[in-house]
């Protein structure tokens, strides 16, 4: 018997074994997973995992299950299936699990004993952003634009003199762009102290000191990327590409000066945006409009491009302006006659300048007034979104004056879609569409009231007479009792 024992056990070893690895036949047992470690952090709603993390962590998630059987017999995203440990309603996904899935939105299917399926949201960052070197980091090349980031904590970039704008935009053909088309969420966090701008010159002629692009001009410029020195779309993100998506994430005391179109957030969405707070610190600052309808500047954005699609923004800052007067520098104004706002008239004097005022613009060979489809002139300032030719729903921004140089002060629209009249070279048809999007005042953005009308997430927003609306941080987590 003992002989049979010893002959049977390696039989056996070897049926199981059959067509499959050693390590295959291990996993057999490792897929249940009965001893990995629930993480320090439990999500509630979706799993964020850290895919660059090398510490050997998991990922845990709460399973409130009604069936008759709490076992769990598998958990698969696709085919792989992953190593997984289940107790007391808790899953806990072993981290080399999910690594072998790679970055990226994922849905897992936890199978019961019963039966019955659960999907539970994955998101596999890339990395996770813990400082404001991380941050700046994602627009280091077209690379690194394409991933998926999350913030661990809220990110303070004082320690950035001038951060560099992320992505990279020359003009819409050139093949050396790159836009940002990964995902941020800031799972409630913020982006705090950013100092952004691409010119900070008071140069003038006659002793007269106009902020300029003399910086730029002169070889010093502000911006390390040639794409960003021009100052267009101008924003913490140049341009957010078609398949990008931001979310969730506040922006507190962030500057932002750019020439034309800019924005807090980007000067120029192609993608997603929703669920951002842009606190009353803020600013966006733009020097020159009045040349192109399409040059201007929001709280927000600059321009929600045509494939743009924006959802559930609050800004509360009325620091949003363009500035009276702007001195432009460059070769080709040497020689050229006046028929700007100031710039000698004599086509034979060399000057290198042209003085632009920031006043309301004229329909072309009229002196009647441009109006937008508010039905108000247009001098390139709005509340939240410079131009939309995309959609943006649900948003809510600051009521504040505009005074545009030389013209008569009145009250900022949240912003304005394409107008086909106002600039026929863009598309002769009226584009862009702004829902259910209005400016309130300041003592009405700390009323809860305010935003009942809108339709906002009660999970990621908080809402509480006498203060203003926030994000609720780790919305998806809670950390595990001790």
């Amino acid at each position: 018997m003992k002989r049979v024992k010893v002959i049977v056990l390696p039989m056996l070893l070897t049926g199981l074994l059959a067509g499959c690895s050693f390590q295959d036949f291990l996993g057999l047992f490792k897929k249940k997973g009965s001893k990995l470690q629930t993480a320090e952090k439990i999500y509630t709603e979706r799993i964020l995992f850290d895919t660059s993390d090398n510490s050997g962590s998991n990922a845990s998630i709460k399973l409130d299950y009604a069936g008759d059987k709490d076992e769990v017999t598998s958990v698969k995203i696709g085919r792989e299936e992953l190593t997984y440990a289940f107790s007391k309603k808790v899953l806990t996904i072993s981290g080399e699990s999910l690594k072998k899935v790679g970055a990226g939105e994922k849905t897992a299917t936890v199978q019961f004993k019963d039966g019955k399926k659960k999907s539970v949201d994955i998101f596999n960052a890339t990395k996770f952003i813990k400082t404001a070197q991380d941050f700046q980091g994602i627009g280091a090349d077209k690379k690194a634009c394409e991933g998926y980031y999350v913030l661990a904590n809220d990110i303070d970039c004082s320690s950035i003199s001038n951060f560099e704008p992320i992505g990279q935009y020359f003009e819409e053909t050139d093949p050396t762009n790159f836009y940002f088309h990964g995902i941020l969420d800031g799972d409630g966090f913020a982006i705090k102290n950013v100092n952004c701008s691409y010119s900070d010159s008071p140069y003038g002629v006659s002793d007269q000191q106009y902020p300029s692009n003399y910086d730029v001009y002169s070889g010093s410029p502000k911006f390390t990327n040639e794409a960003h020195q021009a100052g267009d779309n101008t924003g913490i993100f140049q341009v957010i590409g078609s398949s990008g998506v931001v979310r969730n994430v506040a922006f507190d005391n962030c500057k932002v000066h750019g020439r034309t179109i800019v924005g807090v957030i980007a000067g120029n969405v192609m993608g997603k945006v929703e669920n951002v707070l842009i606190n009353s610190n803020c600013q966006a600052k733009m020097d020159t409009h009045f040349y192109d309808d399409d040059c201007n500047v929001g709280a927000a954005f600059g321009i929600v491009a045509g494939s743009g699609s924006v959802k559930n923004i609050i800004s509360l800052t009325s620091n949003v302006n363009v500035l009276g007067i702007y001195e432009d520098y460059g070769p080709d104004y040497n020689g050229k006659a006046g028929n700007g706002w100031d710039h000698p008239a004599d086509a034979s004097q060399e000057a290198n300048w042209w003085r632009f005022a920031g006043v309301s613009k004229r329909l072309p060979n009229s002196e009647t007034m441009l109006v937008d489809n508010n039905g108000k002139q247009s001098n390139g300032v709005y509340s939240v979104v410079g131009k939309c030719w995309g959609q943006v729903q649900d948003s809510v921004g600051a009521a504040f004056k505009v005074t545009p140089y030389g013209e008569s002060q009145f009250d900022v629209a949240f912003g304005h879609t394409h107008t086909a009249i106002n600039k026929p070279t863009s598309g002769d048809s009226d584009l862009g569409s702004i829902e259910n999007c209005e400016v309130h005042s300041i003592n009405d953005l700390k009323n809860a009231s305010t935003f009942s009308s809108y339709n906002f997430n009660s999970s990621i927003w908080n809402f509480t007479d006498g203060s203003f609306p926030t994000l609720k941080q780790n919305i998806y987590r809670f950390e595990l009792a001790k």
